[in-house]
């Protein structure tokens, strides 16, 4: 069956997962003898990426769950997970691999960073990425060079599961719970100040405060209001809300881009709420992206919406494609120079990314994405509905 693709929404991730890869560039050249050029505007921009990767997943999941609900009247939590671990897993089992293969070799040795975690006692560590569970590995131990972002990967996958429960055995009060997590969030951002100076001011503090304080910080990791605002804007396309259809119009878009250029200058923080309103911003963009003919920014040109399609793989492995490039531009040109250099850096490390992307997505993660067919409900009662099948990366 076909299904319904949002316009818009794989440009809008290849857009953010670029400014991601050049962040990290720029985090790492200095490490390969690369003289420190910055743009500083890239690691807010990068931010905004991260925001609009976990609101796209929160919106196109509770879009696709949602579907489900109306389609067959519950959700098949089973063949909910199997798709997406046939999305995530291959993928993610082939960087894994080739990390504990190459990373002790000197051509992809991160200088200080490949140390740190050569001392760290890190062959019990990589428990936590072979058990699917990077977002922990912070916690216990350093992150693991070529394959430390994937913690991203990580808190993906338990929001997978999380949603899906909930979506699951509480179809009927997921909004009531989605909200929820949205408004408690600055409560609690204001509970674990107080908490957490208090602790710290108070050697014998009753065990309860340091469990609520480790409770907030982990919700805050793992940007559950991120995911929860996502959701609500999905619900608000599915109802078909009226106050979507204002985000076609171009002074109202007009607006949104002024508040978020206003962020990226001023990288404003507000008290308790902190950048949670960064993530509205993010769900208002990612509402436009979907109008493709009243969108002032064209985010679904052939080109954009293939190389989002093949993001994941683009994400997965551009700390590779960031060390081939320093290698290789290290050997063709000077270390020393500054703008020049930098910018044939961020052409190239782009470029590999992109090229390790399409093998990934041609080569490898499409076999399994044929089997996720083999997990969808089939509507028994009116075969001329349509489904939702999203690309999620």
């Amino acid at each position: 069956m076909k299904g319904k693709h949002f316009a818009g929404l794989d440009g809008l991730r290849f857009i953010s997962i670029t400014f991601v890869i050049l962040h990290h560039l720029f985090t790492f050249k200095t490490n390969f003898g690369f003289s420190r050029f910055d743009l500083p505007f890239v690691y807010w921009v990068a931010f905004c990426g991260i925001r609009i990767f976990f609101i796209g997943s929160g919106f196109l999941i509770t879009y696709l769950l949602l579907k489900e609900l109306e389609l067959h009247g519950k959700i098949n939590f089973r063949n909910f997970v199997m798709r997406r671990i046939l999305r995530i897993w291959p993928a993610y089992y082939l960087l894994v691999l080739l990390f504990l293969l190459f990373f002790k070799t000197d051509f992809f040795r991160i200088p200080g960073t490949t140390d740190v975690y050569l001392q760290s006692g890190y062959s019990f560590s990589n428990i936590f990425y072979l058990s699917f569970l990077p977002h922990w590995q912070p916690f216990f131990y350093p992150t693991a060079p070529l394959i430390y972002h994937t913690y991203t990967i990580g808190i993906e996958e338990q929001f997978y599961i999380v949603w899906g429960l909930l979506m699951r055995y509480f179809p009927k009060y997921s909004f009531t719970i989605f909200t929820g997590i949205v408004v408690s969030s600055p409560i609690l951002n204001l509970l674990h100040e107080y908490s957490f100076a208090y602790v710290q001011s108070h050697q014998g503090a009753f065990p309860i405060l340091k469990i609520f304080n480790a409770f907030v910080t982990y919700f805050a990791y793992s940007q559950f209001s991120t995911f929860a605002f996502g959701s609500l804007f999905a619900y608000a396309v599915f109802h078909k809300s009226r106050w979507v259809s204002y985000f076609r119009l171009r002074r109202v878009q007009f607006v949104v881009y002024s508040f978020l250029i206003l962020f990226l200058i001023t990288k404003f923080d507000m008290p308790f709420i902190g950048y949670d309103y960064v993530s509205i911003l993010m769900g208002c963009v990612l509402v436009m992206s979907t109008f493709k003919e009243e969108s002032i920014v064209n985010y679904s040109t052939r080109s954009m919406n293939y190389l989002g399609k093949i993001s994941y793989g683009i994400y997965l492995f551009h700390i590779f494609a960031i060390v081939l490039a320093c290698k290789l531009v290290g050997t063709i040109t000077s270390i020393e120079s500054t703008i020049a250099t930098t910018f044939f850096l961020c052409l190239i490390t782009l470029a590999i990314s992109i090229a390790l992307g399409s093998l990934s997505y041609h080569y490898f993660e499409v076999y399994f994405l044929k089997l996720k067919e083999h997990f969808r409900q089939q509507s028994q009662s009116k075969k001329n509905h349509k489904t939702i099948e999203t690309k999620i990366a």
